[in-house]
């Protein structure tokens, strides 16, 4: 049963200070909307028409310079029964602000304090840019993570590399075969004595000097060749810097007054690369000199999330979510946490409802969730899998397939790529790996070795581009500062689908996604009513889960106007066809 309040009575107060009511108050209404399904209403209250001494005193703050800073607005509701809530808001004079001259009234909209549209408004103005510049993001809030530039394989420069390494290693071969027999001769006439000529034991001992400075200078050429073929075909380690996603909306909500609360294990995983858009600097002679990674892990000016709005929505959207204010938190939980489905304490009063419909326009015969790929970086298009994933829905039996109502196409796009990563040598890397590890055993002997075979080898496991300029922010699940073998098993598209995004799939979940609706539905309303409702939204319907779609309150007359779903089965002739591309 509704806790009705009765004979509802309202106070002003105006930058703290009580005023006689606005024109027209009885009929003020407050419009709840539960945007997106969310759960913590989004609340319209009319433009109030002030009089006499409060028109001064908002026409005096409007022209005192502080057009673009809300007036503090209270509006206070009580009743006989002891019952009071608090409306803390502001005058938002962006919102049809009027001077009614004739009149010596002014008119003007409300934004309600700490609620979602207001976060969105704040988030909305502020960017990582600023926050970096007033240091409230510093090097200490990033992740250095190490990368490879791997080109796509080609068959001319391995064809190149073949000749040029067989040919390098066959002289080298060669050499140390001469140097290794001059010395042999010149140690056995030296061990026996001089049985001939003075100058041809002299000869042969310069014979085998020559030999070896000759390979020594060759071994020094080679090495240098070998550096250069390394740093030409197999570039360098490089390191970039990433956030993790948890810390970034973190950084926001502090900047903001509050504290963060994102449940989920993937925010403790996920860290955000932003594009980069640096050249490595290099020599003269066109090698890598300098590799330049990202200097920071905050979103550059052109990318997805340097607005803040659009990092928490990027969070909200990788998980299905809603966002919350309560208390001096932001949540930032997915549609199906239980959270949101606590149990109710509100009871929809009984009435007679003469019709109700289905929400069969929220079945979309064809959903897509996917990631952006990166014209610059040719691995988000090559290695593809877990970047889409496709969900089409068919009935199981059909008389004619002319008559299917299923229709319409629901797109979930991420403004961000996937990273890759480098799981084995390509075939340029294998065999330098095998010239590597002869020129380091070679060095070895000569003194002052090389160490060819493990900046081939160490490139395995890292993060890989294609080029180091990649245009597009990358999101990337680490594990221990590095990609797991399996991180698109753990992160991905499919995985996104099978974990959050199936809330909206009119099968999973026992068909929970199927719902009766009910709109326009006049009840008895109170204070009461709406303090339960501003906290959760669900309610049991005749046994069903149901929850609040909107309402409009007309407080002065102590009703309200309610529409909301009850889940409701009421067809199990669907199945799902599930496109995974590679």
């Amino acid at each position: 049963m509704s806790n009705l309040s009765i004979n509802t009575e309202q106070k002003y107060l105006l930058n703290g200070v009580q005023e006689n009511a606005p024109e027209g108050w009885e009929d003020a209404t407050i419009v709840a909307e539960y945007v997106n399904d969310n759960n913590q209403p989004s609340l319209s209250i009319s433009e109030y028409t002030f009089p006499l001494e409060a028109r001064d005193k908002v026409f005096n703050w409007f022209h005192s310079g502080k057009a673009f800073e809300g007036m503090p607005f209270e509006l206070i509701l009580y009743n006989d029964q002891a019952q009071q809530i608090s409306f803390k808001s502001f005058l938002d004079f962006t919102k049809n602000y009027q001077e009614l001259l004739q009149d010596g009234r002014v008119s003007v909209g409300i934004l309600e304090e700490d609620s979602v549209e207001d976060l969105y408004i704040k988030l909305g103005s502020i960017t990582f840019g600023y926050l970096e510049s007033i240091g409230a993001v510093t090097q200490a809030d990033y992740v250095t993570i190490d990368y490879v530039v791997e080109k796509k394989f080609n068959m001319i420069e391995l064809l190149i590399t073949s000749i040029t390494l067989y040919l390098m290693i066959k002289e080298l071969a060669e050499a140390i075969e001469r140097t290794s027999d001059a010395i042999a001769e010149a140690a056995g006439i030296t061990a026996a004595g001089f049985t001939g000529t003075v100058g041809a034991a002299i000869l042969l001992v310069l014979k085998a000097i020559i030999a070896i400075a000759y390979t020594a200078v060759l071994l020094i050429a080679i090495i240098n060749l070998a550096q250069t073929l390394l740093n030409s075909l197999v570039p360098p380690r490089r390191e970039h810097k990433t956030i993790l996603l948890r810390h970034a909306l973190e950084v926001v909500a502090a900047h903001l007054g509050y504290g963060l609360i994102a449940p989920n294990a993937e925010f403790d995983k996920i860290h955000y690369l932003p594009s980069n858009p640096r050249l490595d600097e290099k020599t003269v002679l066109g090698f890598i000199n300098a590799p330049e990674g990202t200097p920071t892990g905050i979103p550059n000016v052109v990318d997805y999330g340097y607005n803040c709005a659009d990092m928490f929505n990027l969070a909200k959207e990788l998980i299905r979510g809603k966002i919350a204010i309560i208390g001096n938190d932001i949540h930032v939980r997915p549609q199906n946490d239980a959270f949101w489905v606590q149990q109710s304490t509100w009871n929809m009063p009984s009435k007679l409802i003469e019709s109700k419909g289905y929400n069969l326009d929220d079945l979309k015969s064809t959903r897509i969730v996917k990631f952006l790929t990166d014209l610059n970086d040719d691995w988000t298009i090559d290695e593809y899998k877990g970047t889409a994933y496709e969900i089409k829905t068919d009935l199981i039996t059909v008389q004619n397939p002319k008559a299917s109502l299923l229709k319409g196409l629901e797109e979930t796009i991420y403004n961000v790529a996937l990273g890759n990563r480098k799981n084995e040598l390509n075939a340029i890397e294998k065999l330098i790996k095998s010239v590597a590890g002869f020129i380091d055993g070679v060095t070895g002997v000569f003194g002052g070795g090389t160490n060819f075979l493990s900046q081939v080898t160490s490139r395995v496991g890292l993060l890989k581009q294609s080029q180091n300029w990649h245009s597009v922010p990358k999101l990337l699940y680490l594990s221990g500062g590095a990609l797991p073998l399996n991180h698109r098993d753990l992160f991905s598209s499919k995985v996104l689908w099978d974990k959050y995004l199936n809330y909206d799939s009119f099968i999973a979940n026992n068909y929970s996604k199927q719902r009766a609706i009910y709109e326009g539905v006049e009840i008895p309303f109170g204070i009461e009513d709406f303090k339960q409702l501003s906290v959760n939204p669900y309610f049991l319907f005749n046994g069903s889960i149901a929850k609040i779609i909107n309402f409009t309150w007309t407080t002065g007359r102590d009703k309200a106007t309610i529409s909301f779903w009850v889940q409701e089965f009421y067809t199990n002739n669907l199945v799902e066809t599930y496109i995974n591309p590679e």
